[in-house]
């Protein structure tokens, strides 16, 4: 008997107990003929492509099909592992308002095809919310009692009391339309708990059946080849009226508990949570070190990098860079600069003045980007993220387009050579530029960077150079072992327009220097170019 995991069950919900002989019969099934992996947890040679499974359409193949090649083909030898974005059937969200967490659309393929993707895949556990078409949602509005507690379902008499509606002001949001949507059940008006949407319903994780339901998702996902598991939302997941309903207690404890069954397994499978929020709240999902996420999302590097090249100036994120990364051994970030979302900003939060965060909003506007805002605790609206392409941020006709070319390459490539596992956006070895169409058509602000592409890829000579100059650079990164996530930084203030930082390892060291400028710098014993990288 594993006490580790039946403590973390008791901690949750003495009720859960019960739910570990399911877990410890698969713990044992999976673990049956399989050797323990042992070796190093993280490489140089690690590098994600984060895609939606539609991202690729090509005749007579599946959407599972057609990325397969493009990994195999475009990025054979560059990239070893994909973060395929949520691909079980959806009504909303591009996916993430999931009908059903163990199946998969059948308009994007199947299992099959799934598992026959050769690369380590990362799958996500949207375990926060399921879409209102959800087979237990609907059971819960045809009035099945039993469904109705795997949520959060309130009646009108509830809701309207003063006490809750004072509850209701406390909760932390990432957003700013009205926590709790109303239903009907059985002709009475009910309110359900909806953090992000009235179409994604809020999982009552106190709940057995629900957690129960959440386990067999998790087992379903190792079964069908997931290395990494990335935790949707994690700050939001367990709800208590009466607290901020943010990074509470025993959300940890459920972090902890996927944790601690992955480390009774004997392959290597990592833990990955997503949480959009000041760095400080968002190294807490760490835990110590060994028992909660082996990775988390470093949201606050990618508008660092901007904030250097809006202001010409590598104040910030010197400073920023020499804090952060002493950190234990077995844990790393994920680093990227845009993703499907755009670019998170509550990452430069008491990082950088609040006009400087304005300024890159103003830039995103301008651009052609949207700004999606959260409430703050004292009511206030923030900036949430930008709505824009990173190609249609960095946008500036006064530059050359080689130029242009060359501040989005080794901008998106920086990220790769700070400690951590570099992640990179289909769309962002394209350069691709914000995608109106699909905004005016649907509404939806992230659809500027959602755009869909046929495969065989049709790109122009711009797209071209993109490609090519971030791979050739992804290319150097695998090969250097000083670039592997858990080795040293040490960052180096040789020009205020200019990041430089240097990874060392006992006598070895390279380091990197970066222009954040538009005009030439004279460094040390060279010259760099307008946005020129280089590695010496």
């Amino acid at each position: 008997m594993n006490n580790k995991i039946i403590e973390l069950l008791n901690e949750l919900n003495p009720e859960f107990e019960s739910l570990y002989s399911y877990i410890e019969s698969e713990i044992t099934r999976l673990n049956k003929d399989t050797p323990k992996v042992e070796g190093k947890i993280f490489s140089h040679e690690d590098t994600m492509l984060i895609t939606y499974a539609d991202q690729f359409s090509a005749d007579g193949k599946s959407n599972f099909e057609a990325l397969n090649e493009f990994l195999s083909e475009d990025l054979k030898g560059i990239v070893n592992t994909v973060h395929i974005l949520p691909f079980y059937p959806w009504t909303s969200d591009d996916g993430f308002s999931p009908i059903d967490y163990k199946e998969v659309d059948e308009n994007y393929g199947t299992w099959e095809n799934v598992k026959n993707i050769k690369f380590k895949k990362m799958f996500d556990c949207v375990f926060n919310h399921v879409s209102s078409e959800n087979p237990f949602f609907k059971k819960a509005l045809s009035g099945d009692e039993a469904a109705q507690k795997m949520f959060h379902i309130f009646d009108e008499n509830e809701y309207i009391d003063n006490t809750f509606q004072e509850n209701i002001k406390k909760i932390v949001r990432p957003r700013t339309l009205p926590l709790f949507s109303e239903y009907k059940i059985n002709n009475e008006t009910k309110y359900v708990w909806t953090t992000f949407s009235a179409d994604q319903i809020d999982t009552n994780l106190s709940n057995k059946d629900m957690m129960m339901y959440l386990l067999e998702s998790f087992f379903l996902y190792i079964d069908n080849g997931a290395t990494f598991f990335r935790v949707d939302a994690v700050p939001f997941m367990w709800k208590e009226l009466g607290t901020n309903c943010s990074h509470l207690k025993k959300t940890h404890t459920f972090v902890q508990l996927l944790r601690a069954i992955m480390d009774e397994l004997h392959s290597n499978l990592y833990l990955v949570t997503e949480s959009n929020v000041p760095h400080h709240e968002n190294i807490s999902y760490w835990g110590n070190g060994n028992n909660e996420a082996h990775i988390i999302y470093n949201f606050s590097l990618a508008p660092l990098i901007l904030h250097g090249l809006t202001f010409e100036t590598n104040k910030h994120i010197n400073k920023w860079g020499s804090e952060v990364f002493d950190i234990h051994p077995e844990t790393t970030f994920l680093n990227f600069t845009s993703t499907h979302d755009g670019i998170g900003m509550r990452g430069l939060e008491g990082i950088v003045p609040e006009s400087d965060v304005e300024k890159l909003c103003e830039i995103a506007v301008a651009n052609g980007g949207k700004i999606g805002k959260k409430r703050s605790r004292d009511g206030s609206e923030k900036p949430y993220e930008l709505n824009i392409t990173w190609a249609s941020f960095l946008k500036d006709k006064s530059l050359t387009s080689d130029v242009l070319a060359r501040k989005i390459i080794n901008s998106h490539a920086i990220v790769m050579f700070f400690p951590g596992i570099g992640a990179h956006y289909a769309h962002n070895f394209f350069g691709s530029e914000n995608w109106q169409e699909g905004f005016k058509e649907s509404g939806i602000a992230r659809r500027l960077n959602r755009k869909k592409l046929s495969y065989p890829l049709e790109m122009n000579s711009f797209s071209e150079k993109i490609k090519n100059g971030l791979l050739e650079l992804i290319q150097i990164k695998n090969s250097n072992e000083l670039f592997s996530p858990e080795v040293a930084i040490r960052m180096h203030d040789v020009h205020e327009k200019c990041l430089c930082f240097e990874r060392f390892f006992d006598e070895k060291s390279v380091r990197v220097y970066f222009n954040l400028s538009a005009k030439e710098i004279e460094i040390d014993n060279f010259t760099l170019k307008a946005y020129e990288l280089k590695i010496v």
